[in-house]
């Protein structure tokens, strides 16, 4: 039988979901800006159907740990980077909790939660995958961006050295074990499509290319789609299941 179950995991609370299927390893999933654990109960229970354990982490400022008025320009503007640096630092102590040497790791998250994917992927090499929708993983390209977009002043020095330090574009170090899997539509009026494909230029001829893949939807906005959904599966199963367990 399948679990849902409410944890404490370092400290963060997380909702967890056994899959009733043979274990081929734990997904981290992480939702998107001013969503809550459970908005995301549908999509892991999908994931856990896949055979993985999935753990959903309650991002800062949401849930259990506060709200805001999301969607106020002027709070998004002044929480959007924090709530995405705690949370990836806040990662390292959950893969580190449930880190088992027979039960490989993988993430996937979404919006804000790609945000903080591709953060993780980047600074935790006991992360084997990560799957990053409609989000960036050149976080200083992202943010000139946002800013060009609402008419806001360049980044201070403090801004660039905050967010530099773990966008995934200045810190990523692809090993022959690990693999990012990026999915975006091409209409995303949320979260631009051009700060992905700004960090695939760069990291072109760069580590071993067949474990980056980077795939454009036509005619999506700031969705998951089934397409993205079947990607992902495919991908997940390349890069993160047990070697005697499928």
């Amino acid at each position: 039988m399948k679990r849902t179950n409410e944890h404490i995991i370092a400290g963060v609370p997380c909702l967890r979901i056994d899959s009733y299927l043979p274990h081929r390893g734990t997904i981290l999933l992480y939702h998107g800006w001013g969503s809550h654990v459970r908005d995301y109960l549908f999509f892991g229970s999908m994931i856990s159907d896949w055979g993985y354990r999935v753990i959903i982490p309650e991002l800062p400022y949401h849930g259990e740990r506060g709200n805001l008025s999301y969607f106020d320009k002027v709070i998004l503007q002044q929480y959007f980077w924090p709530v995405v640096i705690q949370a990836v630092e806040e990662a390292g102590s959950i893969v580190a909790e449930i880190l088992n040497a027979d039960s490989p790791i993988g993430i996937i998250g979404n919006s804000a939660g790609g945000f903080i994917a591709g953060g993780v992927s980047a600074s935790n090499l006991d992360v084997k995958s990560a799957v990053i929708t409609n989000a960036s993983c050149a976080w200083l390209r992202s943010e000139e961006i946002f800013r060009e977009n609402d008419g806001r002043s360049p980044m201070s020095a403090l801004e660039v050295g905050n967010i530099m330090k773990y966008d995934p574009l200045f810190n990523i170090n692809f090993s022959d074990d690990q693999a990012l899997l990026l999915l975006h539509g091409r209409e995303d009026t949320t979260i631009s499509i051009e700060s992905q494909r700004y960090f695939m230029e760069r990291m072109s001829g760069k580590g071993n290319q067949k474990s980056l893949k980077f795939v454009e939807y036509e005619g999506v906005n700031h969705q998951i789609t089934l397409g993205m959904l079947q990607e992902a599966k495919e991908w997940l199963e390349k890069h993160v299941m047990l070697n005697d367990n499928v």
